[in-house]
């Protein structure tokens, strides 16, 4: 029996990205606060996050740790 679809896939290379995305804001709302709390109480949080440690800002350094994160991941 054949298909009905003549070959054609439902598959979109967009959907791909859209979980990626929503990984990637996911970790980085965590890893912000971590570091927004760590930041508060006067701690060196970077060294709890992967790949913060060489960063200068707090937001440089949470998307360099939430990049590392999901190069280990995916």
């Amino acid at each position: 029996m054949t298909s009905s679809n003549d070959g054609k896939t439902n598959y979109h290379p967009v959907d791909h990205y859209e979980g990626y995305w929503m990984i990637f804001v996911l970790l980085f709302m965590v890893f912000m606060a971590i570091a927004l709390v760590g930041q508060l109480f006067v701690l060196n949080w970077r060294v709890w996050l992967p790949g913060a440690e060489e960063s200068m800002t707090t937001f440089d350094a949470v998307k360099t740790s939430v990049y590392t994160v999901i190069s280990n991941v995916i």
